[in-house]
C-alpha cells in the first residue's frame, strides 16, 4: 500500500493548516461578538480592548462597557463621554456622564471594565 503522493500531501498539508488556522479554540482568538455585529478585539497591547463597529477591522479602545439590548454602552479610554450604540436602529450618539445618568434606559445597562467583558461575552456567542 503506498502513501500519499507529493501533491496529496501538499494538499492535505494546506487543508489541515486552513483548519487549524480557523478554529478560535485552537489559535487564541482575538475578536469576540457582542451584538449587532459590535465586536471587542484585543488591541496591539493584550491588556487593551477595543469596540468594533460592523464592517471595520478596527475601533475605539475602551475602559468600560456595559450593554442591554439594543443598546450597548462605552467609555473611550481617558475619555469623558460615553458611546451609546443602539443596535437596532444602527444609531450612534456620545453621551456624557450626566446625559447617561438622567436617562431611564442607560441608567438600567450595569458597566464593567473592558477586561471583565471580555471574559464575559463567550467565543461564538453573541449576546443578541
Amino acid at each position: 500500500m503506498k502513501g500519499p503522493s507529493g501533491a496529496q500531501r501538499i494538499i492535505l498539508l494546506a487543508a489541515a493548516a486552513v483548519a487549524l488556522s480557523s478554529c478560535d479554540k485552537l489559535v487564541g482568538p482575538e475578536v469576540r461578538e457582542v451584538a449587532g455585529g459590535y465586536r471587542l478585539k484585543r488591541a496591539g497591547n493584550p491588556s487593551q480592548i477595543s469596540l468594533i463597529s460592523p464592517q471595520e477591522s478596527g475601533g475605539l479602545i475602551i475602559d468600560e462597557i456595559g450593554w442591554r439590548k439594543p443598546i450597548i454602552l462605552a467609555r473611550g479610554s481617558g475619555s469623558n463621554y460615553w458611546e451609546a450604540i443602539n443596535t437596532d436602529r444602527a444609531q450612534h450618539i456620545r453621551v456624557s456622564d450626566s446625559e447617561r445618568n438622567a436617562d431611564p434606559v442607560y441608567q438600567t445597562i450595569a458597566i464593567t471594565s473592558a477586561d471583565a467583558a471580555w471574559v464575559e461575552v463567550q467565543l461564538n456567542k453573541r449576546l443578541w
